[in-house]
């Protein structure tokens, strides 16, 4: 009778032990999750870092002098540490992009694939996480220039993971994007991530468009890289051109948001929701725009207000705010409502920048034509900005023809650098990031901070992003080397392909 007690004691405690286990377990927070949701939320989270206003995470737009600042102009006068930039910048993408989309590619390994459609799909799941890693890699290089690479991602056996050289990495996320573009290029009878692509949709179709992304994005990585290695890139962009980039304004790649909230383009957040009129358009771009005469993308890009009426100087259409100081914003012309709309998309890459690529890669002889080739693809590339925003051929046509626009007039440019530049900033408005790197590449347009700046000692625009503090204290050795070997940890210290 004791045993039989002493038995049933035993159950009892096993049994409330289970019971107290299971009670411990949250239902509504699930140990285990899909690789499909991990790659959603990092395709998205990509997106979002580079589409944004807000002050806290990207202020590229106010780099490049496109917008500036009213009531808190503190980040247009490069204090990017104020408010901690260089570390959520960083943070986004290792933390809520990199490693999830890491996370999703070990869950997707071991799946068994048997038949021909299934191993297909797998391979396309596969190429599309490599695509949008090297994607964020490259944000994260011509940011920062040397980053964690090899050793990344890897906390248990790299803690504290060394910085790769920049070149390197970028050779090396060539080679990854072209594999990538060949998997998917092959496998086009099926898809990869379907409804969980925000971007094409993930259908069989959208492999043809993610290789021509791949491609397009080793034209940029190589007209990057071009003035410290030039045969490289010239062989880069021509077997890119052959395997396919992208053909029109049809494959640019944008995320298409949603009206419900959580799905919104984030510059409805700064913009409307946050009831905070924060930015105007800057002057040094309203101003180049209105000395062209007759661009009808103005009017795509900002709006004047009626109450009250802003003061637009004689001659002009708009008038911008100053750059780099404390503006009223009811002074100025604002941002058009075109970019209030929550459902904008937000884009990572368009034929409008690649054909300004490409213009630029015919200058420098790195695909054959020479300046006839390059007016070609520069007045492409204005044909599809033109059309991006809504407008006409005709208005294209008539936008070109104007002296100071035509490629081969004077007034336009006194080098191809100038000309290209210019309209690359032109049409790569709202895409800050991208017209930064135009910028630093090309020398055009000629930007100077404001004279707050130059009294706080910034006497040229910031090249780059100083690495997060964080590192510098959770990561001393490898920050400190990493330092050392691109010259010091300024926002004045070049990429290591910016060398003009």
């Amino acid at each position: 009778m004791k045993r039989i007690f002493s038995l049933l004691y035993i159950i009892t405690v096993v049994t409330s032990c289970s019971d107290i286990t299971d009670q411990n377990v949250d239902p509504k927070k699930p140990t285990i999750t899909k690789a499909e949701y991990l790659f959603t939320n990092a395709q998205k989270k990509v997106v979002d870092q580079m589409v944004s206003t807000s002050v806290n995470y990207n202020v590229f737009r106010m780099f490049v002098q496109q917008w500036t600042a009213t009531t808190y102009p503190n980040e247009s006068q490069y204090d990017i540490t104020g408010r901690k930039i260089p570390d959520q910048h960083f943070s986004v993408l290792y933390r809520d992009v990199l490693m999830d989309l890491k996370a999703s590619r070990e869950l997707i390994v071991p799946e068994i694939a048997v038949s021909a459609s299934e191993i297909a799909i797998k391979q396309n799941k596969l190429a599309l996480i490599e695509v949008f890693e090297c994607y964020s890699y490259s944000v994260l290089v011509d940011t920062f220039g040397d980053v964690p690479y090899t050793q990344a991602l890897n906390i248990k056996k790299y803690p504290l993971p060394a910085y790769d050289d920049a070149k390197t990495i970028y050779k090396d996320l060539i080679k990854r994007f072209a594999a990538a573009a060949v998997i998917l290029k092959a496998n086009t009878q099926d898809p990869n991530f379907g409804r969980a692509d925000l971007v094409y949709n993930g259908d069989a179709a959208s492999n043809a468009k993610w290789a021509k992304f791949a491609n397009s994005m080793i034209v940029r990585l190589a007209v990057n890289i071009s003035d410290v290695d030039q045969a490289y890139a010239a062989t880069q962009i021509q077997a890119a051109l052959v395997s396919g980039v992208l053909g029109s304004n049809a494959d640019n790649t944008k995320l298409n948001y949603l009206a419900t909230a959580g799905n919104q383009n984030p510059l409805f957040a700064d913009l409307v929701t946050s009831k905070r009129d924060d930015f105007i358009p800057a002057e040094p771009f309203v101003a180049a725009m209105d000395a062209i005469g007759g661009d009808k993308r103005m009017d795509k890009y900002f709006v004047n207000a009626t109450k009250p009426v802003p003061v637009i100087p004689a001659g002009r259409s708009y008038v911008g705010g100053t750059y780099g100081e404390a503006n009223v914003f009811g002074s100025y012309s604002h941002i058009t409502g075109t970019l209030n709309n929550p459902v904008f998309p937000g884009t990572l890459f368009d034929y409008a920048e690649l054909q300004f690529l490409l213009a630029e890669a015919a200058e420098k002889k790195l695909v054959p034509g020479g300046t006839a080739q390059a007016e070609i693809y520069y007045n492409a590339g204005i044909d599809a900005s033109y059309a991006d925003w809504g407008l006409t051929q005709a208005d294209a046509n008539k936008y070109k023809l104007l002296p100071k626009v035509a490629y081969t007039n004077t007034a336009s440019g006194a080098t191809w650098q100038e000309k290209i530049g210019m309209q690359s900033w032109f049409a790569l408005y709202n895409r800050g990031f991208e017209a930064w790197t135009s910028y630093r590449r090309l020398d055009y347009p000629k930007l100077l901070p404001s004279n707050t700046s130059k009294n706080r000692g910034f006497l040229t625009v910031p090249v780059r992003y100083t690495y997060p503090g964080v590192e510098q204290f959770q990561n001393g050795t490898s920050y400190t080397k990493a330092t050392a070997a691109i010259g010091g940890d300024l926002m004045t210290t070049k990429v290591f392909w910016d060398k003009n």
